[in-house]
């Protein structure tokens, strides 16, 4: 509770911080790179510049704000030590952010994928070490310590991209301006989007804990119902979306120097690539988790609190998975702007719900996932119409159907294999199995990529 607690106050002044240098950086590098019109090294240095003043002013304000936010917001006086970290996390994130859009920019993916593996390494190390050594004097050093990790990660990752910065040298074009009104123009719309669903995400707990409370729950209850709701069933929700994420990172520097270069059938492609490859890996968790929540949260988190809801918001949550690279296609075609109004719609009209859910005595404690659902779905739709008017990406009507023809099929294939009390892994294998053959089937996992590097590999 205390770590789960702690987050939404970090994450919020760390959104302000990090002036979504990773999008704005490789956006503008790659275009940069494809027309010349910007110097990516003066891109970087006023980026870095701007954050560290940025930075600075924020982290004094955090220390100042921490006692009356533990005391008077949040109240429980145990998170002051464990918020007290997020203070180096602030100057860290953005520098991190900018190196790993940098490579982005160039079209260096693997560099930045690296980066982020070595921090979620170095996190998760630090994290467990801290955790051996710090819980003997209490929880609240041990998730002091816990969340200091997040900033441990975040300097690895400086260390690990500063270094390989050295073999590719920034390039920097001669006459060359409006470098710092582009950083603006791209950072401005997407930290406020940000800000904005942290400051919400902040929220949460703050109106979870008042209304509930109202109705007569304990602030213990509320607290255990929220980290359970909050730490369990929306992390096995959103249990890939390191996928989407991905996918969406790899492909912002292709479609900005697309678009820059007018060039709508390379997006349509790129559109219907990152779509698809997203689709079915949801397909499958959605299935496995429709049938086996209890399952795999027990195999994942040794626990089967939060599990009972999972199967009826589950298929709701490919919403979300889809969203993700829609927004960033949005933001590489520089529609910032209306990425940030639909976010700022969206994220008041979670805050409004959850708070009327809350105060509801039928609904109570299931609030929370209410909220985040029904505007995840609002939000989808109203990203998907801009997506599809500002790229005239128009879908394919048989393709859909097809893609639910092979849901309906995982999804009764694994239904049956249960009442026969066959184990769940064999049941994801079989299903995984049924999802990938029959999209291979339809075309919709190309291997072109797979064959390509398979001659390139063939001994003369």
């Amino acid at each position: 509770s205390l770590y789960v607690l702690s987050f939404p106050t970090i994450m919020l002044f760390v959104s302000m911080a990090s002036f979504s240098l990773n999008i704005t950086i490789s956006k503008l590098v790659s275009e940069a790179i494809a027309t010349k019109i910007y110097s990516p090294k003066k891109i970087l240095k006023y980026s870095f510049l701007y954050t560290f003043i940025i930075a600075l002013v924020i982290m004094i304000i955090y220390i100042i704000l921490l006692k009356p936010l533990t005391i008077i917001f949040l109240k429980n006086e145990d998170l002051y030590y464990p918020l007290l970290t997020g203070a180096p996390l602030i100057l860290l994130v953005g520098l991190s952010d900018g190196l790993k859009g940098y490579f982005i920019g160039l079209k260096k993916v693997n560099i930045a994928s690296f980066a982020s593996l070595i921090e979620q390494i170095g996190r998760t190390s630090f994290s467990i070490l801290s955790l051996i050594i710090m819980l003997p004097f209490g929880l609240i050093p041990a998730t002091t310590f816990c969340l200091l990790s997040l900033s441990f990660g975040e300097l690895c990752t400086i260390i690990f991209t500063l270094i390989k910065i050295k073999k590719y040298p920034i390039p920097d074009y001669n006459n060359t301006s409006n470098e710092k009104k582009a950083i603006f123009a791209n950072s401005i719309p997407n930290t406020f989007s940000r800000l904005i669903g942290n400051f919400t995400y902040f929220l949460e707990p703050i109106l979870y804990t008042f209304a509930l409370g109202t109705l007569g729950y304990s602030t213990i209850d509320i607290q255990t119902n929220y980290t359970i709701i909050d730490a369990y069933t929306i992390p096995l929700l959103t249990f890939i979306v390191f996928l989407p994420q991905a996918l969406s990172t790899a492909m912002i520097p292709n479609i900005s120097e697309a678009y820059a270069l007018k060039k709508f059938t390379t997006i349509h492609y790129y559109i219907r690539k990152v779509l698809t490859f997203t689709f079915i890996p949801t397909i499958i968790l959605s299935v496995n988790l429709f049938i086996n929540a209890k399952e795999f949260m027990l195999l994942i988190y040794d626990t089967t609190e939060g599990s009972e809801i999972i199967k009826y918001f589950v298929w709701f949550f490919i919403f979300y998975y889809l969203q993700i690279p829609i927004v960033a296609i949005l933001q590489a075609i520089g529609m910032s702007k209306k990425v940030f109004i639909t976010s700022t719609i969206n994220n008041f009209l979670r805050t409004l719900l959850l708070l009327i859910f809350s105060l509801n005595k039928i609904i109570n404690f299931n609030s929370l996932i209410l909220a985040i659902t029904i505007s995840l779905i609002i939000g989808f739709i109203i990203n998907l119409y801009q997506l599809l008017k500002s790229t005239h990406f128009n879908f394919n009507i048989r393709n859909i159907i097809t893609l639910l023809l092979i849901t309906i099929i995982a999804t009764s294939i694994g239904i049956l294999l249960k009442t026969y009390n066959i184990n769940y892994l064999f049941i994801l294998f079989i299903t995984s199995y049924i999802v990938i053959l029959l999209s291979l089937w339809q075309d919709f996992i190309w291997i072109e990529s797979i064959k390509n590097i398979l001659k390139k590999r063939k001994p003369n």
